[in-house]
């Protein structure tokens, strides 16, 4: 009776050994997909190169303090890039500031979504750029170099910092606003003055040298149309060949002024605030 009741106490203690080892695995696991980076859905990369770039996120990150997440993926499913980014940013991060770089190899397009933080320094003109190198080195089948230039392109412009006077365009608004901080250039009282006494003497100048070269003699000069005048017609025909209609969204105000960069940003998954775009290779 003992014997059963010892193997019994024995069999319990074995089970709650392998449930504990059971749940900190499951912990683990679940740690661990938190906490990646690289998610290569579509299998471009080898085990080699997946530990180069979460290598590379690393540091970015360290420098940054972005979430950066890398993602590709090959699904006919996926109706809408710039949607699977920022639904992936938000599910698989925990910061509001970071960016998802995704190369959707179904659709062809490799797509950069901007959160937080990170729209105000990867800019339309800086974004433009990072297209720029990752759909090169893309078109020509170098995947992992494609997401290395992001990564490196990202680290440039950040250490660069923000642009001065920022404007943000929303474009779901079609309004333009000056990010807080930034410096919109002006006038002060004696620039203001100069500017228009100096603008009113030039006028002035060139009022009396029109009138001096002309020799107007004000209230009775006199230009007889019949006998300097000429009308010659000709006639012209066109024809209608065709219409084109190209259709945009107009914004409401023009940028700021200050030759600073702009940033488009509209409110995408989850009703988070997001930069961004994409391109074809």
């Amino acid at each position: 009776m003992r014997i059963i009741q010892r193997k019994t106490k024995s069999r319990i203690c074995l089970a709650g050994v392998l449930l504990c080892i059971v749940m900190s695995l499951s912990v683990s696991l679940s740690a661990y997909a938190s906490g990646r980076q690289v998610y290569d859905d579509a299998g471009l990369f080898s085990d080699e190169e997946i530990t180069e770039l979460t290598e590379a996120v690393d540091k970015a990150e360290s420098e940054t303090g972005w979430d950066l997440m890398l993602l590709t993926v090959d699904d006919a499913s996926v109706v809408s890039t710039q949607d699977y980014a920022e639904e992936k940013f938000n599910e698989y991060t925990e910061s509001d500031d970071g960016i998802a770089f995704v190369l959707d190899m179904n659709a062809r397009v490799f797509y950069i979504a901007t959160a937080g933080e990170s729209y105000k320094y990867i800019v339309d003109t800086r974004l433009n750029k990072m297209l720029d190198h990752a759909t090169e080195y893309a078109g020509s089948g170098d995947y992992k170099q494609a997401m290395d230039s992001m990564l490196e392109d990202t680290l440039i412009y950040y250490q660069a910092g923000k642009p001065n006077n920022l404007a943000i365009y929303d474009e779901d608004s079609g309004i333009y606003y000056q990010e807080e901080g930034s410096s919109e250039p002006h006038l002060d009282k004696m620039e203001l003055l100069f500017a228009t006494l100096a603008g009113a003497a030039a006028c002035l100048v060139f009022c009396l040298f029109i009138t001096g070269k002309y020799r107007l003699k004000f209230g009775r000069y006199h230009y007889n149309a019949r006998e300097h005048g000429a009308v010659k017609l000709h006639r012209s025909e066109d024809h209608f060949v065709r219409q084109f209609i190209t259709r945009r969204k107009l914004p409401k105000d023009d940028p700021p002024s200050g030759g600073g960069g702009t940033s488009s940003v509209h409110q995408g998954a989850g009703g988070r605030t997001f930069g961004g775009g994409g391109r074809g290779f």
